[in-house]
């Protein structure tokens, strides 16, 4: 590097360290929920009952290591205001991490100040700033030991790294986003397996000094066990494939999402095993942090925090891949719009925004560390699998599409436009302004009381009893069916990242034609089922009189006729489009 680089180097660095000092500075007055409900209080505990008295009880939903530093902060309570002294806890790990990210990009660049850089970078990057300084979380201790434990691996000292690893397990359960890692450094004969007995010893040692004082050993022990049930939802607020499925299929999607998450993590591991490739420390940087990126985006219940390790290795990362600069941007970015829903009530899109940028992120790791690895394209067998899930997911979409466009007032107005006028004691704008109210229930998050509260000018209830049911049934499958579409996009949109990180792009497009001429089938289908099985309404709806002065039987064939024509002329659309794409593929001018 130049003098005058080197200088510019300088200048930078120290602009990062006076704003990101500045701003952990401003920060520390914020409090929040958490702190409120959570970490304040068990700074009263300890500061009221004494340390030795209450760390002999279960008075925190954390390990008992955090709890010790909570139990220090107390001793400062005559001079430093309780939110600051928690707050300074994780601030004081953000410079450890500062240090051990310098550490690791030191090992690459000898001279110069790039791995300075690098540690600036890091303490300055908006989510460790606003996950201590601001939150207060203690995210920085976990991710500190497993930096810690990362750069002694690299650096070939196996016991010291397993004795870090054990510390962050300690602190939190989420340190073992880094096992496949280690699993693949194991099987690597890079750490020997008696050094995975560290793990628990090192546990045992931390949770010491609460059960000397009094806390039952059991209760010490399992406290990973009851966090696990805590929070029965799909996903709290992390960016990944879970904030699209609706909390209500939790007893389905759970137990399936585990199973899957298992086996599609032993099947990276698998395929990273059997490479043959250098373990020099650019390879081990990438696969760790695929490894700490996996398991948040692939497992169900998961929070916002939980791609933390992914934002501070990917920072390193960066320094050993420079044409990977902008993983981290992707990291940051995802992770600041899920974090924000809860900082700052921001709105809940910016939570599938942050799964984009990570599933885009997690593809380019995937497609470097195939290529590093000379790696042929995806096994055949599997890559024709993921198509045929393409197939079938493309006339799942297109419907949900055609159902979307059905639910909306704008339908309703068309519709009542294009029909003649039915027989009703309504007048048409009466029937248009309660239709408009019934499909808008449809896709909003009101409850049947909404429905049960309106009346006619007269006072009559719109609805009866019947009606609201009938209404309350078509809300849950309208909603299953679209959160359905919202799915089978998200994971075309993962097919597309992963055809194109294992090289299968063409069996996806054959994939997609297929769905296109599925489209066209399930048309045909759906209209033939409806001419052979052709049924008076009335029969259904009998005593729903408001419905079905709402809704008459033209109404019902016209949307059934709708959704024909989106799903028939949206897959007949599609297979001349990707017909046009794969002849412009096939032909090469230069050939």
């Amino acid at each position: 590097m130049t003098p005058q680089k080197n200088n510019v180097v300088k200048i930078l660095i120290g602009l990062l360290v006076l704003l990101s000092v500045t701003l952990r500075f401003m920060s520390l007055p914020y409090s929040n929920r958490d702190m409120i409900i959570h970490n304040l209080r068990w700074y009263e505990t300890l500061n009221q009952q004494g340390i030795d008295k209450a760390l002999a009880t279960n008075f925190a939903n954390y390990t008992p290591p955090y709890t010790y530093f909570i139990a220090l902060a107390t001793l400062t309570h005559n001079f430093i205001p309780p939110l600051t002294a928690i707050k300074i806890i994780p601030i004081c790990f953000d410079l450890l991490g500062a240090f051990f990210i310098y550490k690791i990009v030191k090992l690459k660049y000898q001279q110069g100040n790039l791995s300075h850089l690098a540690a600036a970078i890091y303490f300055a990057a908006p989510t460790i700033l606003l996950n201590s300084a601001y939150w207060g979380q203690a995210d920085s201790i976990y991710t500190s030991a497993l930096l810690i434990c990362i750069y002694f691996l690299v650096t070939e000292r196996p016991f010291i790294a397993m004795l870090a690893f054990g510390a962050a397990f300690s602190f939190k359960a989420q340190a073992v986003f880094l096992i496949p890692f280690l699993g693949i450094m194991l099987f690597r004969k890079k750490i020997h397996w008696l050094y995975f007995g560290l793990i628990p010893l090192v546990y045992l040692l931390a949770i010491a000094p609460v059960v000397i004082l009094g806390r039952p050993l059991i209760d010490a022990l399992l406290i990973y066990v009851k966090q696990s049930g805590s929070y029965p939802v799909l996903s709290m607020n992390a960016p990944n494939i879970y904030i699209l499925f609706p909390n209500e299929w939790y007893s389905f999607i759970m137990p399936l999402g585990l199973v899957v998450a298992v086996l599609l993590i032993l099947r990276w591991v698998y395929v990273t095993l059997q490479a043959a490739t250098t373990l020099d420390h650019k390879y081990l940087i990438l696969i760790a942090l695929i490894s700490t990126t996996l398991i948040p985006f692939l497992l169900p219940k998961m929070h916002d925090r939980y791609f933390y390790p992914s934002d501070v290795l990917s920072i390193a990362l960066a320094f050993y891949w420079p044409s990977l600069w902008f993983v981290p941007i992707l990291y940051q970015l995802g992770s600041l719009g899920a974090t924000s829903i809860f900082l700052v009530k921001a709105d809940p899109a910016f939570i599938v925004i942050g799964f984009l940028f990570n599933t885009v992120a997690l593809a380019v790791l995937l497609r470097k560390q195939s290529e590093v690895e000379n790696r042929a394209a995806t096994n055949k067998t599997v890559s024709m699998a993921l198509s045929w899930l393409a197939s079938i997911l493309i006339p799942i979409i297109f419907f949900g599409f055609g159902l979307n466009m059905l639910v909306t007032p704008s339908f309703v107005r068309v519709q009542y436009a294009l029909s003649p006028a039915a027989r009703s004691n309504l007048t048409k704008s009466e029937r248009f302004h309660w239709a408009s109210q019934s499909v808008d229930y449809l896709t909003n998050d009101r409850k049947t009381k909404f429905l049960e509260n309106l009346k006619f000018e007269n006072g009559a209830l719109v609805f009866e009893n019947r009606e609201i049911t009938l209404l309350d049934n078509a809300k849950k499958m309208t909603q299953a069916a679209l959160a359905l579409r919202n799915i089978s996009l998200a994971f075309c949109f993962i097919l597309g990242l992963l055809a194109w990180a294992g090289n299968w792009l063409p069996k996806l497009s054959q994939g997609i034609y297929r769905g296109g001429w599925l489209a066209m089938g399930l048309a045909v289908t759906l209209g033939l089922a409806s001419i052979i099985g052709r049924a008076n309404l009335n029969a259904y709806f009998q005593g729903a009189d408001t419905i079905l002065q709402l809704f008459p039987n033209s109404f019902w064939r016209d949307s059934l006729l709708f959704m024909l024509i989106i799903l028939g002329g949206s897959g007949f659309l599609l297979t001349k489009i990707i017909t046009v794409l794969q002849g412009r593929m096939q032909y090469n001018p230069a050939a």
